[in-house]
């Protein structure tokens, strides 16, 4: 039986271990990386909210996420572009400012069309 992920990625889901709690953020390419809290909880999210654990399925396959726009970040700067909000299309080898994220931080790695 497959588990599918509560909607489509980019989010952050909250993983209880016998470790701790931390925090997880699914990427739009299905890789998992650990991160912090996001910035405000819902409240009526429950404590015990269903987890996206599973790996994807697939199904979000030829999906196209939007882009705000394209930037040229140097390897040493990756971590920094990320941690604004910029993501990277594997499939394309770009670093993009998805959809709903103000493009203006990213300017000094703007890609002039």
């Amino acid at each position: 039986m497959s588990v599918t992920p509560p909607f489509d990625p980019p989010y952050k889901f909250r993983v209880t271990a016998p470790e701790g709690e931390h925090w997880m953020e699914m990427l739009a390419d299905g890789s998992q990386i650990e991160t912090a809290a996001p910035a405000a909880m819902p409240l009526d999210m429950p404590s015990n909210a269903k987890q996206a654990s599973a790996k994807p399925n697939g199904s979000g396959a030829g999906k196209t996420v939007k882009a705000v726009a394209v930037l040229k970040v140097p390897f040493a700067e990756k971590d920094a572009a990320k941690a604004l909000g910029a993501r990277w299309d594997a499939a394309k080898k770009k670093w993009y400012v998805p959809q709903g994220v103000d493009p203006a931080p990213f300017s000094k790695w703007s890609v002039e069309d």
